[in-house]
Order: C-alpha cells, then structure tokens, then sequence
C-alpha cells in the first residue's frame, strides 16, 4: 500500500492592507514622563521598548535594566503594560473602522483590513491606503504608516520599510517573493513556533528568505514539520490569513453638554446627576464593575482637563460625582468662580471587570460602611487631600517608603511598590513610629562640642557626645548609646552633587531613640522611634 504524498500546496495569497504605528509602546505611555525625555519600558528586568532618546544614548531592547541606566542614566522607567497599550490603541481602531470596516487587530500599534474590499469601494488599493493614512491621521494625528502586500507577513515587513516622509507602500499582487527574497530569515521567529528553526537554518547556510524559497517544500516539510511547512510559504509570498473581524466592545462613555456656559462648581456638579446615574446604569445593564475612569472637562476656552481617577473598589454614582466635584474644585480658588467656563464633561470608563469577579467573601473584604460614610463625610468637608491612606513601598530613604493617596484612591499595586526588590542598604526592622515629612537639621558633637564626621572608608572622626535638636525647638541631649554608620548607596549614576550618606541610630538621655542621616558633616533627623 502505498503512502499518500503530503499535501503542501497553499491557498491562493489573500491582500492585506496593514496599518502600523511606530514606537507605539512608547506612544501610549508618553504622558507619564517629560515631553523629550529619554524612556524605556521595562518587562521581568529587560528593556522592552525606548524611545529615540534612550536609542540614541545606546540603548537596545533586550538590555538589562543596569546596563540601560549605565547608558542612559536620565532615563525615565516604566513598567511595560500591554493592557494600557491595547487600551490607548482603542481610538486607532475605531477611526479606522469610520474609513474601511472589518479590523482585525495583530497587537497593539499593528493592524489590517483586507485590502479586497477597500478596493473595490475607493477604485483602487492606493486610494484605499490613502483613505485610511489620512483619515487616522486627521482624526488622531501622530506618526502613522500603511502597506499593502500578498499576507500579512510581507504587508507588516513592507510597513517596516516606509518613512516618516514616504509613509505608504504598495506591494504589487504577486511580486511579495521578491520583495521578501532579501530579508534574513530572522524575521520568521515572530512567526513559527519553533524558536530554534531561524537559527538552525543559519547554521546550514539559510540566510536570506530568497534561499528558503527556492528548497523545495517537500523537503522542507518533511525536515522541519509544520513549521517548516509555514516558513516556505511564507518565505514565497504565499501567506492566506485568516483576519478575524474583531468585535467592537459596547461604548459606555457617557457625555454631558452644558448649553449655559456654567462657572459654578456645584451647578456643574448638579447638571452632571442624571449623566453620571446613566453611566452607573449601563455598567449594571452589562454587568460590569468599572475601578478607573477618566473624567474630561470642556473648557470655555477649547482647551481640556483630564484625569484618570481609581478607585480601591468600584464606583458608584456618588463616587463618580465626588471626582468630578475634586476635578472641578482643582480649577476653581479659595471657593471663587472658575475662571473658565464648562462647556461639557465627559466620563470614560478606562478600567472594567465582570461583577462575578468582585462578589463580596463570607465576611467581606472590605472597611465597614459606617467607617467608609464617616470617612467620605469628613473628606467633603475637609477637601480631597484631607483624609489620606497609607501604604508602603520600596525604597532606602523612610519619606520615599511612604506612599500617601487619598481616600477612595486606589493604593499602589504590589507591582508598584516593589517591595520584592532587594533594596540594599535599607534600614532594617522594626521601623520607628515617627518618621518625619522632612529630615530636620540636627547637630551631633563630640565631647568637646566638635561636629562629627564620616569619612569616606566610613571612619567616624569621634564618638557621638551630644545631640543639638533644630532652632525651632532647643533641646541639647546628651548621647547615651549610638550604632552606625551605615552606607546608604543610591542613584550612584547620577551627578547630583552630593555626597555619600551615612545612617546612624542615636539614644539620648531620656531614653529617646533616633535615626539621623549624615552627609559631609551635615546631620538630618529622619525619624523618631516612639
């Protein structure tokens, strides 16, 4: 009996029309840092992602966190959050959707619509690029390139190739293979399973697309399995996609025109009541709970507020109503008008979750209602900054432990803290009770009323005698007991000007423990163990 030969012939290439947004990692996250500066994004202590600052000073993905610093030391760092950038990419999709229908989304920053389509609706593919470059672009503005080709792999390595200047290219029908034949088959690990295959063809002498292409695709098949069977295709222009049209979530936006130019915070607030029950409405009318949202206030002048507003648990109307109230009262001085009037205010869900996930436990997770009545009561009265939460973080200095937000905001998230981190030269426990808002100045002598000081190998010039506490309060104590000093190393890459600091533990007279910071002779008090 004989065997079957192996079916490796392909369907026939399907045209895609691709949209890609460079450096779009960076983009989403850009108004967490300076305008200009140097970023990078970071992933399990790896650079994912930096912006052409950070690329200019030497920088790479796939660096080490250190080494990256060491090259740019300026360098803003943040955290590498896929969903912030498939949430940002959101407005992208629709405005392409408004021009061609029918996205279908590779990952964030990436994107494509089947160009057969668009074709036959604008006269030509050309014209179909062109509709969408310039109807996302005019709608959004930012950096934004458009390729057509036989595949999504030959269309998203066409897109690689366009410019700021020539951002559209066209691939014509059948020439993908040539178009791909000069490229390293490096550019298949992103799309084959085997993370070793690119290398091992390396190996064998493989290096360019072109040289795949022409082996035969039996062969390949037979030696390297489907992926192998994948790869020739590819490498041939013969890519048949499957485009999944993604499904447009619900839009719970919801927006309030003020016709009357208002400049009264509680009028705003007043006129916002049934928007904001509309809002609360539809998240229970698809059973969501929403924990971010993003308030937009229209001013009279054409300009806007926005802020991104968490909340611990879920919002409810009255939440909602608070924030704008807090965005509003922000704008306005000492209970004056605001000096620009509100046009119209805008409440964007930017964070939701199925309500099933945020069922209350046996004995709930949560403060009692009383405490949270009495504690939202006190902060209307007393303002947003009134009443505060504490947590901790990560750090070697107890202020930058510290984390104040308040009350109803969301505390930072373990990622955020980092307490996991090493941290070297942290103090140990137990903490002391009081730790100062500032460090104040203090003065330790000698015996006989000379500073003390730490030389650079850590040697104390005498032993601590006496400890001077700032002007404001006079108190001159004699030391009973101290321990130190102990180096606090950080941020060594950067040229503050300062010197090394040095942690000491000092014990007055009347049994009172401190804990000093010194610094070129210089003595801060950081905290006070009660």
């Amino acid at each position: 009996m004989k065997t079957p030969p192996m079916k490796t012939s392909s369907p026939a290439p399907v045209r895609v029309l691709l949209v890609w947004c460079p450096q779009w990692s960076i983009r989403a996250v850009r108004e967490q840092a300076a305008p200009g500066a140097a970023l990078l994004l970071i992933a399990k202590g790896m650079v994912v992602a930096c912006s052409p600052a950070a690329a200019a000073a030497g920088v790479t993905t796939g660096l080490r966190v250190r080494e990256a610093q060491l090259r740019c030391p300026d360098a803003a760092v943040l955290p590498h959050d896929p969903a912030v950038e498939s949430r940002e990419f959101e407005p992208v999709l629709r405005a392409i959707e408004e021009v061609v229908p029918g996205v279908h989304t590779i990952r964030p920053g990436l994107a494509a619509v089947r160009a057969g389509g668009a074709r036959r609706f604008y006269g030509s593919e050309h014209l179909a690029a062109q509709a969408i470059l310039h109807g996302v672009q005019d709608r959004l503005g930012g950096d934004l390139r458009v390729a057509v080709a036989d595949g999504l792999f030959a269309a998203e390595q066409a897109a690689y190739t366009t410019t700021a200047e020539s951002p559209l290219v066209l691939v014509h029908p059948g020439a993908s293979r040539r178009f791909l034949a000069q490229l390293p088959v490096s550019t298949l690990e992103r799309e084959v399973d085997s993370t070793r295959m690119p290398g091992l063809l390396r190996r064998m002498g493989i290096r360019r697309l072109s040289e795949l292409a022409d082996l035969r695709r039996a062969e390949v098949h037979a030696r390297f399995g489907p992926d192998g069977l994948r790869a020739h295709q590819l490498a041939s222009g013969e890519d048949a996609p499957v485009l999944d049209v993604r499904s447009a979530p619900k839009d719970l936006t919801v927006r309030i025109d003020l016709e009357d130019h208002v400049t009264q915070v509680d009028q705003v607030t007043d006129l916002c009541i049934a928007g904001v029950d509309r809002f609360v409405q539809h998240l229970i009318e698809q059973a969501l709970l929403c924990h971010e949202i993003r308030v937009i206030l229209d001013l009279e002048s054409g300009a806007t507020d926005t802020r991104v507003w968490r909340h611990p648990w879920h919002f409810s109307a009255a939440d909602v109503l608070d924030r704008v109230r807090w965005q509003l009262q922000d704008l306005a001085s000492d209970d004056e008008p605001l000096t620009h009037a509100i046009t119209g205010v805008s409440v964007v869900p930017e964070s939701v979750d199925p309500a099933l996930h945020h069922a209350t436990g046996l004995w709930g997770d949560r403060p009692d209602e009383h405490v949270v009545q009495a504690l939202t009561g006190l902060q209307k009265t007393l303002g947003r900054g009134g009443v505060l939460t504490c947590a901790v973080r990560g750090g070697r200095l107890l202020d930058e432990r510290r984390v104040l937000r308040p009350w109803g905001d969301a505390l930072p998230t373990p990622r955020e803290r980092r307490l996991e981190q090493p941290w070297p030269g942290n103090l140990p426990g137990p903490p002391p009770a009081t730790v100062f808002t500032r460090a104040r100045p203090v003065s330790v002598l000698t015996e006989i009323d000379q500073p003390v000081t730490v030389s650079p190998r850590g040697e104390v010039s005498g032993a601590p005698a006496w400890l001077r506490l700032p002007e404001d309060r006079p108190d001159t104590r004699r030391i009973t007991a101290w321990a130190g000093p102990w180096p606090v190393q950080q941020r060594w890459w950067q040229a503050t000007g300062r010197g090394p600091l040095d942690r000491f533990q000092l014990l007055d007279e009347r049994e009172q423990a401190w804990l000093v910071l010194s610094e070129a002779g210089h003595w801060w008090a950081e905290a006070r163990y009660d």
